[in-house]
């Protein structure tokens, strides 16, 4: 008989705003997002640019996140979005 010896898997860590439970990649994006469109606008950009920036920065932050908590699972990236769709 084969046994299956699993680590304990290691949660997202996560970030309480406003009463709900935010995984912290999300909550970094956010506020990636934010900074680089008020440093555009600082600096002397257009609305469009530092739209386009902060969904840039935002979007890169929230990617870059999953893919490095996705790593860290010893299941793999399908087992990684499941645990962290579920609610509790």
């Amino acid at each position: 008989m084969t046994t299956l010896i699993r680590e304990a898997t290691r949660l997202m860590p996560t970030v309480d705003v406003a009463g709900v439970s935010w995984p912290l990649n999300k909550l970094l994006a956010v506020l990636c997002g934010v900074l680089a469109g008020v440093s555009v606008m600082v600096f002397g950009g257009t609305m469009v640019v530092a739209a386009w920036m902060a969904a840039a920065a935002a979007v890169t932050a929230w990617w870059g996140g999953y893919a490095w908590y996705g790593r860290r699972w010893d299941d793999g990236r399908r087992e990684y979005a499941a645990d962290s769709s579920r609610e509790f």
